[in-house]
């Protein structure tokens, strides 16, 4: 797998840690197996991955870098936060909390802990994945339809220029402006979408803070980091 990340003694027992609660409690091998069977074709999406809005649309079209794209979004909103981390995969989320806010980073809250241990579950971390939101400034509250439209032509934009070679969409909100499906979370996840604007694979999943509440779920959770990483392997 490219991008690996080299995880400390800490991060290893965390990641253990998450295992454990997801129900993984049998070593079959010292040596990786592609447990899970090709998906199949990629289910086209439903619908593009938002309305577009002009004057978000005018701003973020033009710019060809991350680092010009977080600074121009950073001018519109300046409440904003744009990502976090770096790599050859995108991990979206709804909106950032208001705690991810006084971190001054996303998913710098609890919910964003849990998702570290289930990235360093399948040899990823924060180094080596671009985590963001399909809305960037912060609230404790679901993202209203007219904040997703707002934001769509900069995480569009972002998605263009990051180039992931998938997306882990957590949670409804995430999953729906991605793939455009109506669909509820317990369809969507453990599947394959693609994008319809760009073509790029989205696995959805429930959201770090919807496990905090109901961890009878990690196990499915841990299903889909599975399939997630499988399609990186192959």
């Amino acid at each position: 797998m490219t991008g690996a990340h080299t995880a400390s003694r800490h991060e290893i027992a965390a990641a253990l840690g998450w295992l454990v609660d997801a129900g993984v409690d049998t070593v079959v091998g010292d040596a990786p197996f592609a447990w899970l069977a090709d998906a199949g074709p990629i289910a086209p999406a439903v619908a593009p991955i938002a309305p577009v809005v002009v004057r978000s649309e005018a701003v973020a079209i033009n710019v060809d870098s991350l680092a010009a794209l977080a600074a121009a979004m950073a001018e519109a909103y300046p409440a904003a936060l744009f990502a976090d981390g770096a790599g050859d995969i995108m991990v979206i989320g709804e909106r950032p909390t208001m705690a991810d806010a006084a971190a001054g980073r996303v998913f710098g809250d609890a919910a964003g802990a849990l998702l570290d241990k289930m990235l360093l579950s399948i040899g990823r971390g924060r180094d080596t994945a671009m985590l963001a939101n399909i809305v960037a400034l912060p609230g404790d509250r679901a993202a209203t339809p007219a904040e997703v439209a707002a934001f769509a032509p900069f995480l569009r934009r972002q998605i263009q220029l990051a180039r992931p070679r998938a997306i882990l969409a957590l949670g409804q909100a995430a999953a729906s402006a991605l793939t455009g499906s109506t669909a509820g979370i317990n369809r969507l996840r453990g599947r394959w979408h693609e994008m319809a604007d760009g073509g790029i694979a989205v696995m959805p999943t429930f959201a770090p803070s919807h496990l905090l509440l109901h961890p009878g779920h990690k196990a499915l959770a841990w299903a889909d980091l599975c399939a997630f990483r499988a399609r990186l392997d192959g």
